[in-house]
């Protein structure tokens, strides 16, 4: 009786220091097999024991959990340095040293809704551009002065289902582009936006994009531009290597023939006026309601694996608004290399053709690059990037532009630009 007693305490006291201390499995099967054999537990009790140990270690290897809020927001953002180097129009050489910064955070509210909010190096006059000009500053003429930083975007959006997405405020754009030729990556529209998506079948992939552009709000004028534009289109996987995405977009613009110029970084005189769009007396001579179809063929692993990816992509664009002439536009280009470049050696060459007709769309949306942004002008690009380690990169970057109108002199002279870009993302 006395040995029996004695190794119930025993027992009693590791089975509850045991958790505590978590002492070596074997130790505590050989404890629990004694005591079993002593008739001090049973064999369902013991099994138990083991079972509640095992989940209390499991516990505590488990780390603290993540609040909510951690686990549904989101952040990004990157930084670009870039020396540039342009031949602005047969004015002058330049050469400058430039910025830019942008830092997102993408919220998750629920599980249909969520919203974004993005700042940015910029100026709040130029819609087309993020870049700061290191010596530069609009509000000290002081070296070293802080730099500006604008609201880039501000968004929620709503997906009600998989194949709807909804959304408000001001956002990146909505519409699939197969270059930049059209559309300038760094404009973000304001107003709303609608995609839709619905899978026709194991290859084929249905879109319907809409945009409701907010172009100008004046009280002073009855006059309120706006863009609405509708883009249907498909993502075919022809076959395990070759894929095409086209889509066709008709845009139709509300009260811009008779309107103020829109403005920019420019003087909006001339000679920068000289290739824009066709002006009286400061106001817009035409509408720019406008169709564009685009396409984008790509080809993994082609010429038997000599290259990882490769395709062929374009563009053309036809203002449909009674315009004599320079009405219509188009871009080609090839890409070949990475898909994506986003780890050490990895690498992607383009070369893109253009063309834009002085009235064939409207200049305040084109790419600020080519030609100083303005229409009426063809240019030559070429592109290579190389990856320098995970999500950093080198890019050069160059333009070749000119004037289609036979004039000289400023304003109409050719114009060369050279971009060298370090990106780093997060």
């Amino acid at each position: 009786m006395k040995n029996f007693l004695l190794l119930s305490w025993v027992s009693v006291g590791l089975l509850i220091t045991v958790p505590a201390s978590f002492a070596a499995e074997s130790d505590v099967d050989r404890l629990l097999d004694l005591l079993v054999a002593k008739k001090v537990l049973t064999q369902e009790d013991a099994t138990t024991f083991r079972a509640e140990l095992a989940i209390k270690k499991q516990e505590e290897k488990q780390p603290a959990s993540v609040p909510d809020w951690v686990q549904n927001v989101k952040l990004k953002g990157d930084v670009r340095v870039r020396y540039e180097w342009d031949k602005n129009k047969g004015l002058q050489d330049n050469q400058r040293a430039r910025i830019r910064a942008r830092l997102g955070v993408e919220g998750k509210i629920n599980n249909k809704l969520k919203a974004g909010i993005g700042i940015s190096t910029g100026q709040t006059k130029d819609p087309r551009s993020r870049d700061i000009t290191l010596g530069n500053s609009s509000s000290a003429n002081t070296p070293g002065s802080g730099k500006d930083v604008i609201l880039d975007y501000a968004y929620g959006q709503y997906t009600p289902s998989n194949w709807l997405n909804l959304f408000a405020g001001k956002f990146r754009n909505n519409l699939w582009q197969p270059h930049d030729v059209i559309w300038d990556n760094d404009m973000t529209p304001e107003g709303l936006g609608i995609s839709l998506t619905h899978k026709l079948n194991s290859k084929v992939d249905l879109f319907m994009n809409n945009l409701f552009f907010i172009l100008k709000n004046d009280s002073r004028t009855d006059k309120q531009p706006f863009l609405q534009a509708l883009q249907p289109g498909f993502d075919w996987s022809v076959d395990k290597n070759t894929n095409l995405k086209g889509a066709f977009t008709y845009y139709i613009f509300h009260s811009i023939k008779g309107a103020q110029k829109f403005s920019d970084s420019k003087s909006g005189t001339a000679p920068y006026a000289a290739s824009g769009n066709s002006l009286v007396g400061g106001m817009y001579k035409y509408n720019y309601n406008s169709v564009q179809s685009a396409l984008e063929l790509s080809f993994r692993e082609p010429f038997h694996g000599l290259l990882p990816y490769a395709s062929i992509f374009g563009d053309y664009i036809y203002n449909v608004s009674n315009v004599k002439t320079g009405a219509g536009g188009f871009d080609i280009g090839l890409k070949f290399g990475a898909e994506k470049v986003s780890d050490w050696k990895q690498w992607q060459a383009k070369l893109i053709y253009s063309k834009l007709g002085r009235d064939s769309w409207l200049d305040i949306l084109t790419d600020n690059n080519r030609y100083g942004g303005d229409t009426n002008s063809k240019s030559l690009e070429a592109i290579f990037e190389f990856g320098l380690g995970k999500n950093t990169s080198l890019v050069l970057d160059y333009y070749d532009s000119q004037s289609l109108s036979k004039r000289k002199g400023t304003g109409y002279a050719p114009e060369q630009m050279l971009q060298a870009d370090w990106n780093l993302k997060f």
